[in-house]
């Protein structure tokens, strides 16, 4: 398709038009009738491309937070372990003391129930790992019926059961 010269010093920004007439054709829908590849377009879409495959192998990799869900006094309570004291102590040579099931100094649990959410590091209380915050408390020594507590003034104890 050939242009008359003066379409064409407009479609390319000569006249002070920036590259466009009436802001509708660009130099870059001219090169498109002629068939040439716009490279910052597939330069984009090749980083578009790598940054998904990358934040999915990404994804795929680290594992996801071990969880578990009960029925607590008729609502649903479900519980996500994590590991801050894997993360924060890194590699070690030697065993690290205070070990218990699996956890660490450092780990920790979120607590999802009645739309509040509740973050309780590990105790360094002896046997099964239990979590507290000084108000709440949490062990799931018993899978099936774990203890959760709320201090308020007295001590509330409130009935779990696993959610089917």
């Amino acid at each position: 398709m050939a242009f008359r010269p003066a379409i064409f010093a407009a479609l390319i920004g000569q006249n002070g038009l920036k590259g466009s007439i009436a802001g509708k054709a660009t130099l870059s829908l001219c090169r498109a009738l002629e068939h040439a590849v716009d490279c910052s377009l597939l330069n984009r879409c090749c980083c578009a491309v790598l940054t998904l495959a990358l934040t999915l192998q990404l994804m795929l990799a680290i594992p996801s937070p071990v969880s578990a869900d009960w029925i607590c006094e008729g609502d649903r309570l479900s519980v996500e372990t994590i590991d801050l004291g894997r993360e924060a102590m890194g590699a070690l040579a030697d065993s690290i003391p205070n070990t218990a099931a699996g956890t660490l100094p450092g780990d920790g649990v979120l607590i999802h129930w009645r739309g509040v959410t509740l973050q309780l590091p590990r105790t360094n209380n002896a046997g099964a790992p239990s979590y507290t915050d000084g108000r709440w408390w949490w062990r799931a020594e018993d899978p099936d019926h774990p203890e959760f507590r709320q201090r308020r003034g007295g001590v509330e104890t409130y009935r779990c059961e696993p959610w089917a």
